[in-house]
């Protein structure tokens, strides 16, 4: 009730009103704590909701505060300029303390410069004090507590004997060439004359020679790879025209509020104050903190296309996104089609893969598959090394131990995993399939899920055996469509997307090949869409067409028409066409009126589609079935096995 409103209300009228926000709030209070609610929204009073589904138990109190008060961070490091940027000549005694303080919450700092590194030290003696590495001569010098080494081959002296015979004043770094930019045209000159590969950057009043091949960026890189760190996971701050490469090479590029039109329009983020001020706050503020978001539009993921061909897109990093749907209907092609993306992108990702359905990704490079056909399993130490440096993607496929081992490595793997990310970013993204399992409600799901950090993909088609830390942490779901959909996807599609889950069901009603997107950030505005192209093979559950499959408990054991066990067993679907091909007419007569051929698939497999064709082949035969029909049926059975390939 506003101010207003309370003027023009008669006392009795107030009253009433109180009593009934009253009993409101205590009802509320009520359903929150028995987990009887169908939503739960959780206001963090910085423009951002969390919610959590009803049945799913209460989200945890740490993970709602690290949200609201965001205490995980996803940047790791700083890349700042020096001249215009970090200072306007010497560095002042409060940009030290922001770089002190950004430095002991584990952020890296690395001073990326155009200046010579012994000017650098003229101006900013301690430098090695403040920062953990300096790119100095616009990328081509890298100074580390290790020592100093050349990115570059040094720009050939036949330069500076022209520039010096024709009076032309110039410095000579270890590899540049410092001179005036007023005299760009005869450097230039001068280049042309000697045939070299050479490049000319313009920093405000100054020109730098450098090879072709050396830029803030490329330098910075070689910065990040030396501390273990990835430029995802970097901010880049600069103020002149030669910082258009440091801001491109990190996740996100930001300028001063003295920087040049040019920079100032380039940036992800323009800062209100000027040079070491702006960089201060920057520090200090919430992007570094992890209390704000900024997702730049050059990292994104394409999803597909709406209904107006135009592409739908989510951002590349820093959210959480749980893709749902039933079995068969697409979950692990469009989570292919996000991880190769985000392979391309640059991005580092582990995919804990428990069924073998992402080893298409192994075609591109970077991406290592460990366990599954390729052989030994990776121990979880191994997989954070693989890792190291952002080199690396694992496609780690659980397929061949069984549940018992699967979740005692899932554990293991989630410790080492989480402390690496704590300490380098790495990998951005968790990718896990059949996250129900280790991301579900037990008490040891949460080992595998440390939700506030953001950087998970979750696949299921129980996305309410996820736990309320997954639900409540969860930024996007993308949901697939089906011709009948599921009651648990359209309440979850609608929790995300506030929206009524009549239009939800409509929107998520169609053939295969569709979904919607609903992301937190627009509320009210799912977007249904057509899937995009993959670059690299879909294979689903691969595996269990192959020569191996399941384990014992879960096989099919034949048995004949007095109910017998022929000793016959199948453990993937390749030794139920075989078996099917040989066995007795009386094991079918046996099996089929039951249609336990086709509940066997359905239940260990989870393939919908192919259960549905074998029951209708099983349909036709009975216990007194004649030997002819019972042919028919064998052969009805094997060719839809064998059609499975092209599904």
């Amino acid at each position: 009730m506003t101010a207003a409103d309370a003027e023009a209300a008669t006392p009795g009228e107030t009253l009433e009103e109180l009593r009934q926000e009253l009993e409101e709030a205590r009802e509320m209070l009520r359903t929150i704590r028995a987990g009887g609610f169908d939503a739960l929204v959780i206001d963090t009073g910085s423009g951002e909701e969390v919610f959590a589904l009803g049945g799913a138990g209460a989200p945890s109190r740490l993970l709602v505060e690290g949200i609201t008060h965001g205490t995980v961070s996803y940047f790791r490091a700083v890349a700042l300029d020096y001249d215009g940027t970090l200072a306007d000549g010497a560095v002042t005694p409060d940009t030290l303390t922001a770089l002190a303080g950004a430095r002991a919450r584990g952020v890296r700092v690395i001073l990326v410069t155009g200046r010579i590194m012994s000017e650098l030290r003229a101006v900013f003696p301690e430098v090695d004090d403040h920062v953990d590495a300096v790119v100095a001569e616009n990328g081509a010098v890298l100074v580390t507590h290790v020592g100093v080494r050349l990115l570059a081959a040094p720009v050939s002296r036949a330069v500076s004997a022209v520039l010096a015979g024709r009076g032309i004043a110039h410095r000579r770094g270890q590899v540049l060439i410092a001179g005036a930019a007023a005299d760009e045209p005869a450097a230039l000159e001068v280049i042309r004359e000697l045939g070299l590969d050479c490049r000319l950057v313009r920093n405000r009043a100054e020109l730098m020679i450098l090879p072709a091949e050396v830029t803030k960026g490329t330098g910075l890189r070689e910065a990040l790879g030396e501390l273990g760190l990835s430029h995802h996971n970097a901010i880049g701050v600069g103020d002149a025209e030669n910082d258009h490469t440091l801001l491109d090479a990190c996740e996100v590029g930001v300028a001063v509020a003295n920087a040049v039109d040019a920079i100032r329009a380039h940036a992800d983020m323009v800062l209100p104050l000027p040079d070491g001020e702006g960089v201060a706050d920057l520090l200090h503020g919430p992007l570094l903190a992890g209390r704000a978001r900024l997702h730049p539009r050059r990292w994104q993921v394409t999803l597909g296309t709406n209904d107006r061909g135009e592409p739908v897109t989510l951002p590349a990093s820093q959210l959480n996104i749980a893709i749902c749907g039933g079995t068969g209907g697409g979950k692990s092609y469009l989570a292919g089609l996000i991880c190769e993306q985000l392979v391309r992108l640059g991005y580092s990702l582990v995919v804990f893969d428990p069924e073998g359905d992402h080893h298409g990704l192994g075609d591109l490079r970077g991406v290592l598959i460990t366990g599954g056909d390729e052989g030994r399993l990776a121990e979880p130490t191994e997989v954070v090394r693989l890792m190291r440096h952002g080199r690396a993607s694992v496609v780690i496929d659980l397929s061949r131990i069984d549940a018992g081992a699967r979740a005692a490595y899932a554990t293991a793997l989630a410790s080492e995993i989480e402390a690496h990310r704590a300490a380098t970013g790495l990998p951005q993204w968790v990718v896990v399939d059949e996250a129900h399992g280790p991301v579900g409600r037990d008490a040891t799901a949460r080992r595998l899920f440390d939700p506030a950090a953001e950087g998970y993909l979750l696949i299921t088609w129980r996305p309410e055996d996820l736990s309320a830390d997954a639900l409540v942490a969860l930024d996007a779901v993308i949901t697939l469509g089906s011709p009948e959909p599921d009651s648990r996807f359209v309440n979850l599609t609608a929790a995300v997307a506030d929206m009524p889950r009549a239009e939800i069901a409509r929107l998520l009603a169609g053939p295969a090949g569709r979904a919607v997107l609903a992301w937190r950030r627009r509320p009210g505005r799912a977007v249904p869409f057509a899937l995009g192209p993959r670059i690299t093979p879909h294979l689903r559950h691969e595996h269990k067409y192959g020569r191996s499959g399941v384990e014992p408990a879960r096989r099919f054991y034949f048995r004949d028409q007095t109910d017998t066990p022929t000793g016959a067993v199948a453990a993937s679907l390749a030794e139920l066409e075989a078996e099917l091909g040989r066995c007795d007419r009386g094991v079918l007569r046996h099996h089929c009126p039951r249609h336990e051929l086709s509940a066997w698939v359905a239940g260990v497999f989870r393939d919908q589609a192919l259960a549905a064709d074998l029951a209708a082949a099983e349909s036709a035969v009975a216990a007194d079935s004649h030997n002819a029909v019972v042919e028919q049926v064998r052969l009805a059975l094997i060719a839809t096995l064998q059609a499975r390939h092209s599904r």
